[in-house]
């Protein structure tokens, strides 16, 4: 429906706005990158999970529960801990594709 169409184009935008979509060279406020490797991934500074015992594990269960915000903080935090885990970015890239966010998929998934 039309409400359904316009209401999608809002959140897109509020996303597009929150992201605060800049260039690669400079930081956007509340987001930060790993290193220059993952350029063009933001990470969430506010990620309450960033020091989270098991946060690979939490996101997966979380993603099963289908709560893809959460699942993303939690494999943002896993990824964080360990920048090198394969799979973490993989179910990340993924996680965010369903999320609707692609050029964080896209990102994430090349790494």
């Amino acid at each position: 429906s039309d409400t359904e169409f316009w209401d999608k184009m809002q959140a897109e935008w509020e996303e597009m706005a929150r992201r605060n979509w800049i260039s690669e060279n400079q930081e956007a406020p509340g987001q930060v990158t790993i290193s220059t490797i993952e350029k063009g991934y933001y990470f969430h500074t506010e990620n309450p999970f960033k020091d989270w015992p098991g946060a690979f594990e939490e996101g997966l269960k979380k993603m099963k529960e289908g709560d893809l915000p959460v699942t993303i903080l939690y494999l943002e935090a896993a990824i964080l801990q360990e920048p090198n885990d394969a799979e973490a970015w993989q179910f990340l890239g993924i996680t965010q594709a369903e999320n609707e966010n692609e050029p964080a998929a896209i990102v994430a998934l090349q790494r």
